[in-house]
């Protein structure tokens, strides 16, 4: 039914192996990430801990772990995407820039900026050196942008769009920058603190407690999920796993129409994101909205993330990394010298007051994942006395849902192959500005310092 084909006993068999050889690995680099402090210091999660576990005993290295299994693991990792994207825009209620409207614009363009340069500087570097001097494919422009305001979970996830253009490289190469991209921003982050701390820009500075338990046990346990409906009805997680399946059933069927009628070629992960959005939308003026919890979204879309990253990781082919050594150092390079000179010059410009607190978060963001952006916003404001994080929260609806592992994410490699990377890049280039230009005339952004 839907073209889809039945699933075997045997199938399901094999999944169930694979996915528990894999939780396995989580398991133990849960332990690894623990016990080792330097792990804490550069926030590197178990999912990352296990997915280097799984490549390195996988055959591109020691070869302990069956081809079969790690072919598995990267299949899982572009179909949980999918189940990461829909929870999305399920969230009880529709985006509103609130009492922090200033400062929640000045986020959404500040992160909008941000992105545009990661789609535009790459697009051009690939046009005039990457294609035409290294024979590079022209593709590999859009896997900064994936890995590095991405992160892991877009970039294990672009697997499926990379293979509908016949591009085997691009997943590797995207995960690659997005261990990159995690790993500047929180050094590069830090060192960008420093110096604002010295410029006299934040005056709160505070080091990373390395000594702090993450093992938290009952006695501080934090609450991951609310019961908004009697277990006597459903398990509040089945009841929020049937809300995720129906935006994911809803984009698939709107996947197949816009196939069908348009010839447009529309990935389920987005198409599942936007039928979160009509499950939103039906559900939204009903008497069961007020059962929709976001922290047990939160906690399937997580399950989903950590088996999405660990998976992705382990299969990684380290010779295609070697391969495109040289464009990756040169493209990655480049961005740890214009990410910085984008935070020191817009940030000042564009918030009048704890500007250095309200970019630094969404530089954090931009380089690695949500989590690096808070851990550098602790850094400077560890009791979160700014608005910062509440304004970025309330700026992701303008954001998430179309940058940064967005829809834009997932056209980007089907634009540069149709368009070619010299015109997707001029035209980024041209909406860099135009963000700019916009900015500037609602009175966001000033050309001279609006903080000291």
């Amino acid at each position: 039914m839907f073209g889809m084909k039945p699933i075997t006993g045997a199938m399901i068999d094999s999944l169930l192996w694979s996915a528990s050889l894999l939780g396995i690995l989580l398991l133990f680099a849960t332990f690894i990430r623990v016990r080792f402090q330097f792990l804490k210091k550069y926030y590197i999660s178990a999912s990352l801990i296990a997915g280097l576990i799984g490549l390195i005993l996988g055959p591109e290295v020691l070869g302990i772990i069956p081809k079969d299994v790690i072919s598995s693991w990267g299949a899982l990792s572009g179909r949980l995407i999918i189940v990461v994207l829909a929870p999305m825009l399920i969230t009880g209620s529709f985006p509103q820039l609130g009492k922090l409207g200033r400062v929640t614009a000045s986020q959404s363009v500040w992160s909008w900026l941000a992105t545009a340069a990661q789609y535009a500087v790459p697009c051009l570097m690939s046009a005039l050196l990457f294609t035409p001097v290294m024979g590079v494919n022209p593709l590999f422009a859009s896997v900064l942008e994936q890995g590095w305001a991405g992160g892991h979970g877009t970039a294990g996830g672009m697997k499926m769009v990379f293979d509908s253009l016949h591009y085997v490289d691009g997943a590797s190469l995207s995960i690659t920058s997005a261990t990159v991209g995690l790993l500047y921003g929180v050094i590069g982050g830090t060192i960008a603190i420093n110096y604002a701390a010295r410029k006299g820009y934040i005056h709160n500075v505070t080091t990373h407690d390395e000594k702090v338990d993450e093992l938290l046990g009952h006695d501080h346990s934090e609450v991951g999920s609310n019961i908004t409906i009697s277990r006597n009805v459903i398990d509040i997680f089945a009841f929020h796993a049937g809300l995720v399946g129906g935006a994911i059933v809803i984009g698939y069927l709107l996947m197949r129409a816009m196939k069908l009628f348009f010839n447009f070629n529309l990935y389920w992960f987005i198409a599942a994101m936007l039928g979160g959005l009509v499950v939103q939308a039906l559900i939204i003026k009903t008497k069961y909205n007020k059962c929709i919890d976001r922290p047990t979204m939160s906690r399937i879309q997580g399950l989903a993330l950590e088996f999405l990253v660990a998976g992705a990781i382990a299969s990684v082919k380290i010779t295609v990394i070697v391969k495109y050594a040289l464009p990756l150092i040169i493209q990655q390079g480049a961005f740890m010298i214009i990410m910085p000179a984008l935070l020191f010059f817009f940030g000042p410009r564009l918030f009048k007051t704890n500007w250095f607190e309200n970019t630094i978060v969404v530089f954090g963001t931009a380089c690695g994942v949500v989590a690096t952006g808070f851990l550098l916003l602790r850094l400077v404001d560890p009791e979160l006395k700014t608005e910062s994080a509440e304004a970025f929260a309330a700026s992701r609806p303008f954001c998430s849902p179309f940058i940064a592992g967005g829809i834009l994410t997932s056209m980007m490699p089907n634009l540069i192959a149709q368009y070619g990377n010299l015109t997707v890049g001029f035209a980024w280039t041209a909406a860099f500005l135009g963000i700019v230009l916009i900015a500037r005339v609602a009175g966001l952004l000033k050309f001279t310092k609006q903080a000291a």
